[in-house]
């Protein structure tokens, strides 16, 4: 494995995308055809590899990075889905919890403004490794997660659009 072998791997992705030969779509967003229902098949995917996570592995910086992309990505299906906004028109992470915030969702608690204020505080300290986070932050982080999801789903009535009590059912 040197340059080369990079080289090639780079190439193959570029040819894959070029192509639109990316292979076919993970089964549990197969069926997703709004863009609304794309966010939400997204965010039950990151939850679940979350809950495998957390039975096989201690891999706690995927664990908190998953979560925070689960819960930015069901605010983001509730914004698209309940509103006239599209996903392009959130360029920026913070747009979705000011949005959320601002609509109410989570009443007068402050809970959107709440995460996203420990969201731009310590996401980046833990993706760039200044801060490692513990068993007990990603356990933390992906229960946050899995409430936050569920709330929305319930809040926008869609619970049968989320595929998540479906991978729950089928664990052994």
């Amino acid at each position: 494995m040197g340059l080369e072998a990079v080289v090639a791997a780079v190439e193959h992705v570029e040819s894959l995308l070029a192509d639109e030969e990316t292979g076919p779509v993970q089964d549990s967003l197969s069926w997703q055809q709004t863009d609304a229902d794309v966010q939400l098949g997204k965010a039950c995917a990151m939850l679940g590899t979350c809950r495998q996570l957390r039975d096989g592995t201690n891999n706690y910086v995927s664990i908190v990075e998953l979560s925070f992309n689960a819960i930015e990505r069901s605010f983001q299906f509730y914004l698209v889905d309940q509103t006239a906004a599209e996903s392009s028109d959130f360029r920026k992470h913070e747009q979705v919890f000011e949005d959320i915030e601002n609509r109410g969702v989570f009443s007068d608690t402050g809970v959107a403004a709440r995460i996203d204020a420990f969201r731009s505080e310590h996401r980046a300290r833990i993706y760039y490794d200044i801060d490692r986070p513990g068993r007990d932050l990603a356990v933390g982080m992906h229960e946050l997660a899995e409430e936050v999801h569920s709330y929305a789903v319930e809040f926008a009535d869609a619970q049968s659009r989320c595929n998540c009590n479906e991978r729950h059912e089928s664990k052994p």
